[in-house]
């Protein structure tokens, strides 16, 4: 999976679950948290670190919604 691929579920995420985004990325990365290494885990990471991105740079009236 690329970076934009990345950036894009991050993206959905943030529309669906709001400002709870991250810790559904955080959740989803926990289930793989036994295997690190794995490609799953590293890709929750990702997700999550990009959904947190994205939430940074909310505006903020879409915050409030």
């Amino acid at each position: 999976m690329n970076e934009r691929e990345i950036r894009e579920l991050a993206a959905i995420l943030v529309n669906e679950h709001g400002e709870e985004a991250l810790k559904v990325a955080e959740a989803r990365r926990l289930q793989h948290a036994d295997a690190r290494a794995s490609d799953a885990f590293r890709l929750w990471s990702s997700i999550a670190s990009a959904a947190a991105l994205l939430l940074a740079h909310r505006p903020e009236r879409a915050r409030r919604c």
